[in-house]
């Protein structure tokens, strides 16, 4: 049961831009885990709602889970959370994940917001060699 809920943690999260003086920048994830036959017949022997431990676990590092969803035809879970701007945190959270042996599977995307898209855009020049 706590390895799945570790597993949970499989999370999500954007850079947040913009941000007013008190407030805790912050990056949102989207994790997706495909969980490995343990992990199903753990599941089973105890079908609980995962996405409130997920919730639960993020809000006790000091972020937040934003969606828990299950993939109908992969099997596979799909978390968006928001979490501390802190890279070892994030980094570690994911080695926790890829050494708990629940998953088979387990990619962990940083998201971008469409307002940090158009900034990231704008700063393309500055990276932009000349084609020879």
């Amino acid at each position: 049961m706590t390895r799945l809920l570790l597993s949970a943690l499989a999370g999500a999260v954007i850079f947040a831009t913009g941000v007013r003086a008190e407030e805790v920048r912050s990056r949102y994830y989207l994790g997706i885990g495909e969980p490995s036959p343990e992990a199903w017949q753990i599941m089973i022997e105890n079908p609980t709602d995962r996405g409130k431990g997920m919730g639960d676990a993020m809000a006790a590092m000091g972020g937040e889970m934003i969606s828990y969803f299950w993939g109908m035809a992969d099997g596979k879970n799909y978390v968006t959370v928001r979490v501390p701007d802190d890279p070892t945190m994030v980094q570690a959270m994911y080695a926790a994940r890829l050494s708990q042996g629940v998953l088979k599977n387990y990619t962990f995307i940083e998201l971008m917001t469409s307002a940090d898209m158009v900034e990231a855009l704008k700063r393309v020049p500055e990276f932009t060699t000349p084609a020879e």
